[in-house]
This record gives structure tokens, sequence and C-alpha cells, in this order.
């Protein structure tokens, strides 16, 4: 019998061979769309009616979804989610149907030299801002000097002197540490950096940002289930993408 984990609260449950299910602890509904191309099947909202697969780019057309009693207007679709499978029903179901290849380059799992250049553009972000830190230091220090005794200097907290970009680009050096709670915390700081860099006017970078945070907790949510994680890797790098620290 498959069992799948609800992207919602993270619950493991039996589901069958059913073309959606109710979550048994937090209740929310829940219908599998599979891609019309590669075969792959994602967690879907009731009323999604046209996605682009993660896995290979295909742009989807009216998703064949049952709906499972959802009561009022239905919630904006979600970002489609890799279906966790236990070991049976991955020996019974292939993953992929067989299917031509995508002709675009980046649907296909990252490779180690993709994985390289995000660690080597995280780290080339984290030596410019420490260096831009030394650099204000060393300037307030200087200025410390000249301010008369009865004046004393006082040094603002690092964070006070760092623009909106410059924290967005402090908080993405946490994409190296692979671990469900870093990505949590990750996710609600990039939350935070959306809704800075949108009052500060920069609509689209706040948009950006909002596809990043939706990325990262895809991945989280994939190494909370222990599923194949390659869909939201694929995710996370376009996104990784459109970040100004790159």
């Amino acid at each position: 019998m498959s069992e799948v984990t609800c992207p919602n609260c993270q619950t493991r449950q039996a589901t069958g061979d059913a073309a959606g299910y109710t979550c048994v602890s937090c209740g929310t509904a829940w219908v599998f769309a599979t891609c019309g191309n590669c075969g792959v099947r994602f967690h879907m909202r009731p009323g999604t009616t046209a996605w682009t697969c993660p896995e290979c780019g295909h742009e989807n057309g009216t998703a064949a979804m049952v709906d499972l009693g959802a009561e009022g207007e239905p919630e904006p679709a979600t970002v489609p989610e890799p279906e966790p499978t236990s070991e049976n029903a991955m020996a019974d179901e292939p993953r992929h149907a067989a299917a031509a290849p995508s002709p675009k380059p980046s649907s296909g799992p990252p490779t180690r030299a993709r994985l390289a250049t995000i660690a080597v553009i995280g780290i080339a972000a984290v030596l410019i801002v420490a260096f831009a830190l030394s650099a204000f230091g060393g300037s307030g220090g200087e200025s410390a000097g000249t301010d008369p005794p009865s004046a004393p200097a006082t040094t603002a907290a690092p964070s006070s002197s760092l623009t909106t970009t410059q924290q967005l680009c402090l908080h993405l050096r946490d994409l190296q540490l692979l671990r469900v709670d870093n990505y949590t915390r990750l996710g609600a700081e990039l939350a935070n950096d959306e809704a800075a860099i949108q009052a500060a006017g920069d609509a689209k970078l706040a948009a950006d940002v909002a596809t990043m945070q939706t990325a990262v907790l895809a991945y989280r949510d994939a190494l909370a289930g222990q599923g194949d994680t390659t869909a939201a890797s694929v995710q996370l790098t376009k996104a990784d993408r459109a970040m100004p620290c790159n």
C-alpha cells in the first residue's frame, strides 16, 4: 500500500490507490496530479487546472483531479510537492513513466559541478559581506577618535548598517547546511526579507525572494519525508540563480 507525507503537517499516512486523500491529522484535502510528459505524480490542491512540472518543466493543462469536498472557494494552488512513497510502493510502480527525455537542460538532476557552484557562490557572498563589515568597522573607529570626550562614540549593531539585499545574502549562507530545522528557520528569515524588500519598493526582487522561500520549504519537505530530492533540488537551483548574491 502506498504511503505519503502530508506537505502541510508532515503526517505520514497510507492512501491505497486513491486519486487523493484528506490528511488524518490537519484535515487538508489533497489530490494527485500526474505530469503528462514524465509521468511523475505530485501533491496538488483540489481545483488546480494548470501547472508546470518542476521535474521536467512541462506545461500541463487541465489536470485530472478529484474534488474531495473542500468547502468554500478553492484555495490558491500550491507549489507541486513530490509524493514520498514507501519502499514497496516504489518497487511496484516505477517513478518515471516511459517518455522522451526533456529538451530542457535545467530539468536533469543537479550535478556535482552545479552544487559546487552554489557552494562557491555562498562562500563568496560571505567573504564580500565580511569585508564590507570590516571596512565599516574600521571607518567607525577612525571617526570615533575625532569625537569630543563629552560625547562617547557608540557602535551600531552590524545588522543596522546592512541593506535589505545584504541581509538577504547573509541569510542565504544557510543553504549549505542541509537540515530540516535549518531550512525551516531559513524559510522564516526569507519571509521577513521579502516583506522588507517589498517595503523598500523593489517588487521584482521581493517576488524572487518569495519564489526562493517556496523552493527552500519544498526542499525541507523532501528532506523531512526522506524521499527523492531531485525535483526540489532543481527548483532550489533555479530560484537561487535569480538572487542578487550570485
